[in-house]
C-alpha cells in the first residue's frame, strides 16, 4: 500500500522571497508575490493522482515504467484502495472533499523516509515481475525478495513507531451529556480541535469543531450545544470575506449552522 500526505492550508498569505539574478548583474532584488492555497483533494483527484504517480518519481527508469503501467493500482482497483484506506480511518471525506486524519498523519510519519512511502516501490516491483516474464529472474527469487523487504520493515517499525508522540483521544463527559445530541447514541470523544461521537467511524458523521468562523468556542458554549442543541448569541464569527458577525449555533438535522435571530 503507497501512502499519500495531504495537506490544508490556511489564509491567503503574503511571502517574500529572495530571488538572486543572473551573477553578471552581481546583486540580488526581493520580489514580493501573493501566494493562494492549493485546491483540496477530491476522490477524483485522488484516482488521477495515482494514475500520474510517475510525475512524483525523480528516477528516470522508475518514472517509465510507472507510466508504462500507469501508475499505482488499475482502474478496476484503484476506487477500492481508497475505500480501503478510508474505512480503516485515515482519511476522511466531506463533501467529496478528502480530509487527512489524525490516524492517516501518524501513519505518514511513521513510513516517512520508507520505500513504501513512495510509488517507486510499485515501480520496483513491476521491474522485477517484468524480468520474472522474460525469465531473467525467478518467482522464487521474487517472494524472497519481498519477505526480506516486509520483515526489515517490521525490525524498523518499533523503533520508528516509538519515536512518534502519539496521543490517544481523551473521552469526555460534559454536564448532562453522555451521548451524540443529535442521534443520541455512542460517546463523546475529544480529539484536541474537535468533538466527536464513537459511531463516527462507523458511518455516522456528527461532529463539532471547537473553532468555527476563525472563532475558538469556550467549555461552556460547547456544552450548551451538546447539551441544550444550541448556543447563545456567540459575538466575533468572521465570514469568508472576512467580515465579523454574531450568530447562535444549533444542531439543526446533523449538522451545526448559524442562527441570526
Amino acid at each position: 500500500m503507497t501512502s499519500f500526505r495531504f495537506f490544508v492550508y490556511g489564509e491567503v498569505k503574503m511571502e517574500v522571497s529572495v530571488t538572486p539574478l543572473p551573477h553578471i548583474f552581481g546583486c540580488s532584488r526581493p520580489s514580493r508575490r501573493r501566494t493562494s492555497p492549493p485546491k483540496p483533494y477530491t476522490e477524483g483527484a485522488l484516482i488521477n493522482l495515482m494514475k500520474t504517480a510517475g510525475k512524483m518519481v525523480e528516477d528516470e527508469a522508475d518514472s517509465e515504467v510507472l507510466k508504462e503501467v500507469e501508475g499505482i493500482g488499475t482502474e478496476a482497483t484503484r476506487a477500492s484502495i481508497i475505500e480501503t484506506i478510508k474505512k480503516n480511518g485515515y482519511i476522511d471525506i466531506q463533501k467529496n472533499i478528502v480530509h487527512i486524519t489524525e490516524k492517516g498523519e501518524l501513519l505518514c510519519d511513521a513510513i516517512e523516509g520508507t520505500l513504501l512511502a513512495s510509488p517507486a516501490m510499485t515501480a520496483k516491483w513491476e521491474s522485477q515481475l517484468k524480468k520474472v516474464g522474460k525469465g531473467e529472474a525467478t518467482t522464487a527469487k521474487f517472494v524472497e525478495n519481498t519477505k526480506q523487504f516486509i520483515q526489515e520493515l517490521l525490525q524498523a517499525a518499533p523503533q520508528k513507531v516509538a519515536q512518534l508522540k502519539i496521543e490517544a483521544p481523551v473521552a469526555t463527559q460534559p454536564t448532562g451529556l453522555d451521548t451524540c445530541p443529535s442521534c443520541g447514541k455512542g460517546n463523546m470523544m475529544d480529539r484536541k480541535t474537535f468533538l466527536e461521537w464513537s459511531e463516527y467511524r462507523n458511518g455516522y458523521k456528527f461532529f463539532i469543531n471547537k473553532e468555527i468562523a476563525r472563532k475558538k468556542l469556550t467549555e461552556k458554549q460547547l456544552t450548551d450545544l451538546m447539551a441544550k442543541g444550541s448556543t447563545g448569541v456567540i459575538k466575533g464569527f468572521t465570514s469568508k470575506a472576512g467580515k465579523k458577525f454574531d450568530a447562535k449555533l444549533v444542531i439543526s438535522e446533523g449538522k451545526i449552522s448559524f442562527k441570526f435571530k
